[in-house]
């Protein structure tokens, strides 16, 4: 299945990012994220992937993630997380439907339920997870991590093929 296999190059992604940085990296609270550290962001992706994972009942609440502080200050424990993610996405043979709950007032954590898929909310968190390696790569930049990593890092993969596009069209054409 095509989409199981971008959401394992997505998890891998993320655990090159986090074997790439030192911990002091990884935890260090950033200006440039608004006060937050690159592990925030990651527990904060790895934690959507969990809340999928998690239940046995079909139904899903990413407002009841758990916030496991060891995920953003931990990188050897951030690594398992990531790896026992992965397990989990190996175990996938097909799509099934779902509910989920969500609530989307600060007056109220009442939620409200929508009908869903398991394949539906994968595709959200690995666009979820694109979007927050966006933000991280920003934090990267400004702590200087090395260009070769960080070059594809957050782009959306019809981002990439349109810059190629791009560059493509603004090669000489060949005379015929």
């Amino acid at each position: 299945m095509k989409i199981i296999e971008y959401l394992k190059s997505n998890i891998d992604d993320i655990q090159t990012l986090v074997e790439n940085l030192d911990p002091s990296q990884y935890t260090q609270k950033l200006e440039v994220l608004s006060g937050v550290s690159v592990g925030s962001h990651v527990r904060h992706i790895l934690e959507f992937y969990l809340a999928i994972f998690k239940t046995s009942q079909l139904e899903i609440c990413y407002d009841d993630r758990g916030r496991d502080i060891r995920i953003e200050t931990d990188t050897v424990f951030a690594i398992l997380i990531v790896r026992q993610i992965r397990g989990s996405l190996n175990n996938i043979t097909s799509d099934m439907p779902m509910i989920l709950k969500a609530s989307f007032s600060i007056e109220s954590d009442e939620p409200i339920e929508f009908g869903t898929s398991l394949f539906r909310e994968l595709v959200y968190v690995l666009e979820h997870s694109i979007h927050h390696l966006a933000i991280i790569k920003i934090g990267m930049k400004y702590l200087g991590i090395k260009e070769e990593l960080i070059r594809n890092f957050g782009l959306a993969p019809a981002t990439i093929r349109r810059q190629v596009i791009d560059i493509l069209n603004k090669l000489p054409k060949p005379v015929l």
